[in-house]
C-alpha cells in the first residue's frame, strides 16, 4: 500500500466519522414526530437472513443491538466490528442507520426498520482499492429472537 492509498483511506475514515457523529439522522430523514436515540433498540437481537439485492438469501444472520452499537454476526468472519446506530420513530415504526467497518474488507452502511417484531432493510458494502472500488447492495430480513 503506497502513501497515497493510505492518505485516501485515512481521509475517508475521517469523513465517515465526521458524518456519522455530526449529521442529525432525524433531520436528514425529514420525519414528522421524531425521537432520536442511539439506545432505543439496546438488548434486542433479531435472527434472519441476508443476501445480494435481487437474489435469494445466502447467509443466516443475527442482528444485535447493544449499548448503542449494532452488529451483524455474519460479517464477523470478515473482520467487521460493531458500529454505532441511530434511530428515529414515526407512526410506530422504528428506523435505524448504522455503519460498520473492517480493517481489510471496507465499510458497510446499514438502513432498516422495525415494525413490531420484524426487522428488514438494506446495506451497502464498499471497499476502495487502488485498481477498482467495490460497491455491492444487499438486503436483510429478521424476526425478534425470543
Amino acid at each position: 500500500m503506497n502513501a497515497q492509498s493510505i492518505c485516501r483511506s485515512s481521509l475517508l475514515v475521517l469523513v465517515l466519522i465526521f458524518i456519522i457523529t455530526n449529521v442529525p439522522f432525524a433531520q436528514e430523514q425529514g420525519f414528522g414526530e421524531i425521537v432520536v436515540s442511539s439506545h432505543t433498540l439496546d438488548g434486542r437481537t433479531y435472527f434472519g437472513q441476508n443476501g445480494s439485492k435481487g437474489k435469494p438469501a445466502d447467509h443466516d444472520d443475527e442482528f444485535i443491538f447493544k449499548e448503542g452499537m449494532f452488529r451483524s454476526t455474519s460479517c464477523d468472519q470478515y473482520g467487521f466490528t460493531e458500529g454505532r446506530y441511530e434511530t428515529t420513530e414515526a407512526d410506530g415504526i422504528i428506523y435505524f442507520k448504522a455503519a460498520t467497518a473492517s480493517p481489510s474488507h471496507g465499510q458497510m452502511f446499514w438502513e432498516g426498520k422495525i415494525d413490531g417484531d420484524s426487522l428488514e432493510g438494506t446495506f451497502v458494502w464498499t471497499k476502495e482499492r487502488w485498481y477498482w472500488d467495490i460497491r455491492k447492495d444487499y438486503w436483510f430480513k429478521a424476526e425478534l429472537k425470543q
